[in-house]
């Protein structure tokens, strides 16, 4: 379905996604941030896993806990923020703008008033 500018009629209208990418960056520092227990517990996992393979395996051991707990909470936090960025963009700000006209509108399906037109 294509949507057309309720302004001028257009098909050339281009989805903005600013809330979404906003969300999904500070979500992705949120999380990483977040998981700093989460960080010094995979080391001290790795370390002691490593230690098996002696001293270098430990410290080899506790940089990758580290690192891999960092990406987890990074990767969550991007995807939770990016979610709720979406929701914004979709109920909140005009996500929508024409490219002839320069309009900037949103679909909401509660409001009629506001509603798209859509071409099948």
């Amino acid at each position: 379905m294509t949507l057309i500018c309720p302004k001028c009629h257009s098909e050339q209208i281009i989805t903005k996604n600013i809330a979404k990418m906003a969300g999904s960056t500070l979500g992705t520092v949120a999380g990483a941030v977040s998981v700093a227990a989460g960080v010094i517990r995979g080391a001290k996992l790795g370390a002691s896993a490593g230690t098996l393979a002696g001293p270098v395996g430990a410290v080899l051991g506790s940089i990758t806990g580290a690192i891999l707990g960092g990406l987890v909470g990074g990767a969550t936090g991007g995807v939770i923020g990016a979610r709720l960025g979406e929701v914004v963009d979709t109920n909140i700000l005009k996500n929508f703008e024409c490219l002839d006209c320069g309009y900037q509108f949103h679909q909401s399906a509660s409001d009629p008033a506001s509603s798209v037109p859509m071409i099948p």
